[in-house]
């Protein structure tokens, strides 16, 4: 082998070594970001006087910390989705056990619209908050309209 394609491989392999590097760096902060997201949502959960300012106008502070909990859940499913563990027919299957929730359509009626605009710009954000609404306008209500 001459030196400079010796020179070479060796640089590409060094390159392909500081991306994974990188890559793996940038897991670690969303990692650590949602972990200190969850802890706000718990902390808040069980201190709902601590949430008021958040809560929609004229929804009680303990339906307000229900629908934290359901947003917990939804970033723990969102980081699994990020890192690769959610994909295709698995990440669908999941959107839809949520959806059949009651409490996560009606998280989804009351901040999936913030989600959405919230990942705007992020095509694997995008991807996870599609999934959702696609799970959420193919689950038919279970109230009548007015009710």
């Amino acid at each position: 082998m001459k030196t400079s394609h010796a020179v070479l491989l060796l640089a590409a392999i060094g390159a392909a070594h500081l991306a994974q590097k990188e890559r793996h760096q940038r897991q670690q902060l969303r990692v650590a970001a949602t972990e200190l997201h969850h802890s706000r949502l718990t902390h808040l959960i069980n201190r709902p006087d601590l949430a008021q300012d958040w809560a929609p106008e004229g929804m009680s502070l303990e339906e307000f910390a229900r629908l934290l909990s359901e947003n917990q859940q939804l970033v723990s499913l969102s980081l699994r989705h990020r890192l690769g563990l959610l994909r295709g027919n698995t990440l669908r299957f999941v959107a839809e056990a949520f959806m059949e929730l009651e409490s996560g359509r009606r998280y989804w009626k009351h901040f999936g619209h913030f989600r959405e605009r919230e990942a705007v710009g992020d095509r694997c954000a995008q991807r996870f908050t599609a999934a959702l609404q696609d799970a959420y306008v193919a689950r038919p209500e279970t109230d009548p309209v007015g009710v």
